[in-house]
């Protein structure tokens, strides 16, 4: 039985819930069974593998730590640079350092010289070795020290945004730490000043789907999430086969292909120690209210079926249930019973607040994006 235990504060995270699931979902394709776990007291006697995926430095820290006194090896899943924790374990990670480089490279290639860093949160392991190859790039190039053109998300996109805002005219391009960034940046940039927002060019990272409706506007690199889950048990039947690996780091390169074209005898079960505590702080960085707002909807929209982005269509012009419900061919029912999910699933309170939040965030209020 393999073992996963995540970040609480990261869980709810779009970034989480995709390493999540390219992880499960190859378990499953290759039967390898697994069981999550909200603690390390969940842990067995033979249990022998866990995998951790989070952001936070000093979670992270403190349950590979853990993992190791209680006799867990712990397989850090991630979607940042490798990072030299003082603990044994393996890790799947981002290739960040070099594909930040191409990145800059990219943008200089496309005549972008002046790059800023947007919406870097101070307490993710993620966007510290963002911000940290950001710089190796720029030094690479020759440059001054970048780290006044890094802004930073302490729980107030609106903050960053008006932090930035005071010196937009110095930069031509903007790297965003995160889609969300990217997507809140283009959205205020809309609201304040459409010159900047026309002039600037705005990369973001993993390819959201609520991003991909800003396509006009950002460039996004993907993460493929499913060659991490891949990667992350080929790691697993390595170190199962071969008992002499100490540890394995597996890299996955960012996708710019929208920009550029034996097992090991088990030991024998040993009494547990009770699990220390790990570090349950909130990350601000998930309390604001933007953010929470954009990843409710993107989890909408990765659900929505066919019939779906029609009535979100429709709903948006105001029309009623039996409008609706003839022209997408369906009860009246059927539509009510469709919005109600829509509704759950946003965590609001109706038809209006839904509409609401979907007029907020859709551009010209078009779930498709045209």
């Amino acid at each position: 039985m393999v073992l996963i235990l995540v970040e609480p504060s990261y869980s709810r995270s779009v970034w989480c819930l995709n390493l999540l699931d390219g992880l499960t979902s190859e378990f499953k394709q290759k039967r390898v069974p697994f069981r999550q776990i909200a603690s390390l007291d969940e842990a067995d006697a033979d249990d022998r593998y866990i995998y951790l995926i989070g952001s936070d430095n000093a979670w992270v820290r403190a349950a590979l730590t853990a993992c190791n006194r209680l006799g867990v090896y712990p397989i850090l899943l991630c979607n940042q640079a490798y990072h030299t924790f003082d603990a044994d374990y393996s890790t799947v990670c981002s290739d960040v350092i070099n594909s930040m480089r191409r990145l800059v490279e990219l943008l200089r290639a496309r005549g972008h010289g002046r790059i800023a860093l947007y919406g870097v949160n101070p307490q993710s392991v993620s966007d510290e070795s963002r911000m940290n190859s950001y710089l190796a790039a720029r030094a690479a190039a020759g440059e001054e020290d970048g780290r006044q053109d890094v802004f930073f998300n302490s729980g107030s996109l609106e903050n960053c945004f008006e932090e930035f805002m005071g010196r937009a005219d110095e930069y031509d391009a903007v790297i965003c730490a995160n889609d969300f960034a990217a997507i809140s940046l283009v959205r205020r940039l809309g609201l304040r000043d459409k010159a900047q927002l026309e002039r600037l060019a705005i990369a973001g990272c993993a390819d959201a789907r609520l991003a991909q409706l800003y396509g006009g506007h950002i460039l996004s690199v993907r993460v493929n999430f499913v060659e991490y889950g891949r990667a992350a048990v080929t790691l697993l039947e390595n170190l199962r086969k071969n008992p002499y690996l100490s540890h394995i780091i597996m890299m996955i390169r960012w996708d710019f292909s929208l920009l550029d074209g034996a097992v090991a005898p088990a030991p024998p079960p040993r009494p547990r120690e009770k699990a220390p505590a790990l570090p349950d702080e909130p990350d601000v960085f998930y309390e604001d209210r933007e953010l929470n707002e954009m990843m409710l909807l993107e989890k909408l929209l990765g659900g929505c079926e066919d019939p779906d982005h029609e009535i979100i269509r429709l709903l948006l012009r105001g029309e009623p249930y039996e409008k609706i419900a003839e022209t997408c061919f369906l009860t009246e029912s059927a539509i009510k019973y469709r919005i109600k999910k829509m509704v759950r699933t946003c965590c609001v309170q109706g038809r209006k607040e839904l509409t609401a939040l979907l007029r907020r965030y859709l551009p010209g209020g078009d779930p498709g994006g045209h």
